[in-house]
C-alpha cells in the first residue's frame, strides 16, 4: 500500500472494496429486493394505504425503523467478524495508518448500501404523488431521519461486530441495543414513568427523535443527537481494534492516553445533548403552510406555566374517511405544544373504544361522548360512532374541544364536502389561557393582574349615610383590606367624601355623570355611595 495516498482516499478506497464484495454475491440483490418489497407491502397492504384516505407516506416512515434495524445488523455482522475469523485483520493491524480510516471506509460502504436501499423505496412517495397533491416537506424530512437512524444502527453494528468473531453474535447483539435504543422513549415503555422521567427517555431515544424529523420539522438538536451516537460508536469501534493491538504486550502510557481520551470524548458528546436541550430549540418547519410551527403569542402563554398542562386527544381508530385526515394534523399539533411548552405540557393520545375504563371516564368526568357518523360506500350505509375531541386539563381545571369546536364542513356541492380543521392553533391556545385564568380566578386573582389596580369609594360620612348603608360599607371595607392584603401591591383602596370636596362633587357630575342621591322622595337630605 502506497504512503502517499491521503486518508479520505483511502477511505474511498475501503468503500469500494466492501461494496464490491457485497454486490459480487446474489444474496446482495436479494437482500435489496426483499427490503424494497416489505416496504412496497406495508405501506400499500398493512397499513391500508386507499382504505386510510390521507395522501402522506407517514405509514411507511412508521415502519422503516424496524426494517433498518435488521437491514443494519444484517449488513454490518461480518464486515469484521469475517476479517478476525479469515485472519485478514492482522494484515489491518501492521498497516502504519490510523485505524479511523479503516472504520471510516467501512461506514461510508454501508452508508452507500443504506441510500440505495432508501432510493428503491422511493416508488413509495412518486406514486402517492400521481395519486393526490403530496407535502413533500415531511417526504424529505423522514427520509432524513431514516438515513440518520440507519448510519446510527450501522456504527452500532461495526462496533459490535469488531468485538466478536462470530457473526450470528454480532447480528443478535447488534439488533438488541438498536432495539432498546429505539423502544426506549416510546410510548409503550414512557407511560410506565412519570412525566419528568418519561421526558429524559425521550430524551434519549432514538425513536421518540425520529418520529419529531419524520412528520417534518428538523430540530438542530435531534440532528446532533443522532451525530453524537454515529461518532460516540465509530470511535468505540477505532478503540475497539486498538485495544486488540495491545494483546500479548506489556501496558504502556499511550494505552492510557487511549483510554482516558475516549473516555472523555464519549462523555462529551452524549452530555452535550442535555446541554443543547436547555437552549432555545433552532427548528424548521418544512410542511406546507408552517403547520407546525407555534405562534410567539401561544409560546408566551405556555411560559406562564407554573406546573404540568395536560393536552389529551381522543381519537378514534375507526371514524368517518372525511375525518381521517385530520387525526395525524391534530396530533402533530399537540405534539409541537408538548415541545413548546419545555416539559410544562403533557401529550396523550387514547382511543376510547380500545380502552373501556379510559372510554368510561371520559363520558362521567369530561362529558365527552363519541359522535355518530353516517358511512357509505357502493355496497352498504353504516352508522360509525367515533370520537374527536381534545381535553386541556389545568390543575382542577379543563375544557373540552369536541368535533363541532375544531372542524369546519363546507359544502362544494350537493354530495361534495370539504372537512377541514377551522383555525387548530387558535381554538387549542384560547382553550388553554382560558383554563389557565379560571385556575388562577380560583386560587389567587390578582395572579392575572399585570398593572396596579386603584379601588375608588365615593361616600358620605356615616352619620350623613342611612343605617343600612353604614352596615354594607363596614362590609366593603373588611373584603376590601383582605383584597388589599393578598394583592401584593397590584391594588391600592381610596375612600373619598365628594361633600367636603367641591371639585371632585363637579367632576363626577360633569365627567361620570355621577349625582349624589336621596334617602327618600320627600327627604332633602342628600349623600354619595359610589
Amino acid at each position: 500500500m502506497q504512503h502517499n495516498v491521503t486518508p479520505l482516499r483511502l477511505c474511498w478506497t475501503i468503500a469500494a472494496k466492501e461494496l464490491w464484495l457485497v454486490f459480487s454475491s446474489p444474496l446482495a440483490y436479494l437482500f435489496l429486493l426483499v427490503f424494497g418489497g416489505v416496504a412496497l407491502f406495508t405501506f400499500f397492504w398493512a397499513e391500508a394505504f386507499f382504505a386510510r384516505n390521507i395522501a402522506d407516506i407517514r405509514p411507511l416512515f412508521e415502519w422503516l425503523p424496524v426494517l433498518m434495524i435488521f437491514l443494519s445488523s444484517a449488513f454490518t455482522m461480518r464486515l469484521w467478524s469475517d476479517e478476525r475469523r479469515s485472519g485478514t485483520l492482522e494484515f489491518v493491524y501492521t498497516q502504519p495508518l490510523g485505524l479511523w480510516q479503516f472504520v471510516l471506509g467501512k461506514f461510508i460502504a454501508c452508508v452507500l448500501l443504506l441510500l440505495l436501499a432508501l432510493a428503491i423505496t422511493l416508488v413509495v412517495p412518486l406514486s402517492v404523488s400521481f395519486l393526490a397533491e403530496l407535502d413533500w416537506g415531511p417526504v424529505w424530512s423522514g427520509y432524513l431521519a431514516t438515513l440518520l437512524l440507519g448510519s446510527v444502527y450501522l456504527s452500532i453494528g461495526l462496533f459490535v461486530s469488531a468485538r466478536t468473531d462470530n457473526p450470528i453474535i454480532s447480528f443478535m447483539l447488534a439488533t438488541c441495543i438498536c432495539v432498546l435504543l429505539y423502544v426506549i422513549g416510546s410510548e409503550g415503555l414512557t407511560g410506565f414513568f412519570g412525566h419528568q422521567i418519561a421526558e429524559v427517555m425521550r430524551l434519549f431515544g432514538t425513536g421518540s427523535r425520529f418520529e419529531s424529523i419524520a412528520r417534518g420539522v428538523v430540530d438542530l438538536r435531534d440532528l446532533y443527537y443522532y451525530l453524537s451516537l454515529i461518532l460516540v460508536f465509530l470511535l468505540l469501534n477505532v478503540f475497539a481494534l486498538e485495544r486488540a493491538r495491545w494483546v500479548d504486550k506489556p501496558v504502556k502510557a499511550h494505552h492510557k492516553h487511549w483510554h482516558l481520551g475516549v473516555t472523555f470524548a464519549v462523555a462529551n458528546l452524549l452530555f452535550a445533548n442535555l446541554w443543547l436541550y436547555k437552549l432555545p430549540y433552532l427548528r424548521v418547519d418544512t410542511t406546507q403552510g408552517q403547520q407546525y410551527s407555534i405562534s410567539t403569542q401561544t409560546k408566551r402563554y405556555l411560559q406562564q406555566l407554573e406546573e404540568p398542562l395536560l393536552i389529551r386527544g381522543y381519537f378514534s381508530a375507526k371514524t368517518h374517511p372525511l375525518l381521517a385526515p385530520l387525526v395525524p394534523q391534530m396530533r402533530d399539533l399537540i405534539a409541537e405544544y408538548e415541545v413548546a411548552g419545555a416539559g410544562k405540557v403533557r401529550a396523550e393520545f387514547i382511543d376510547p373504544q380500545q380502552n373501556p375504563q379510559l372510554e368510561e371516564q371520559a363520558n362521567r368526568e369530561y362529558g365527552i361522548r363519541a359522535m355518530p357518523f353516517q358511512v357509505e360506500d357502493r355496497y352498504q350505509s353504516a352508522i360509525v360512532s367515533s370520537y374527536f375531541d381534545i381535553l386541556v386539563k389545568y390543575g382542577d381545571q379543563y375544557q373540552v374541544l369536541g368535533f363541532r369546536d375544531l372542524i369546519e364542513v363546507n359544502a362544494r356541492g350537493e354530495s361534495d364536502l370539504d372537512v377541514v380543521l377551522r383555525n387548530p392553533e387558535y381554538d387549542l391556545t384560547r382553550t388553554i389561557k382560558s383554563v389557565l385564568e379560571d385556575y388562577r380566578a380560583e386560587g389567587q386573582i390578582f395572579d392575572m393582574v399585570d398593572k396596579p389596580l386603584t379601588f375608588n369609594a365615593y361616600v358620605s360620612a356615616t352619620q350623613v349615610l342611612p343605617e343600612q348603608l353604614n352596615s354594607l360599607l363596614e362590609d366593603i371595607r373588611q373584603v376590601m383590606t383582605t383584597y388589599e392584603a393578598d394583592a401584593n401591591g397590584k391594588l391600592s383602596v381610596n375612600y373619598q367624601d365628594p361633600a367636603e370636596d367641591s371639585a371632585l362633587a363637579q367632576h363626577l357630575a360633569e365627567e361620570l355623570g355621577m349625582m349624589p342621591m336621596r334617602a327618600g322622595l320627600l327627604s332633602g337630605e342628600e349623600f354619595y355611595f359610589i
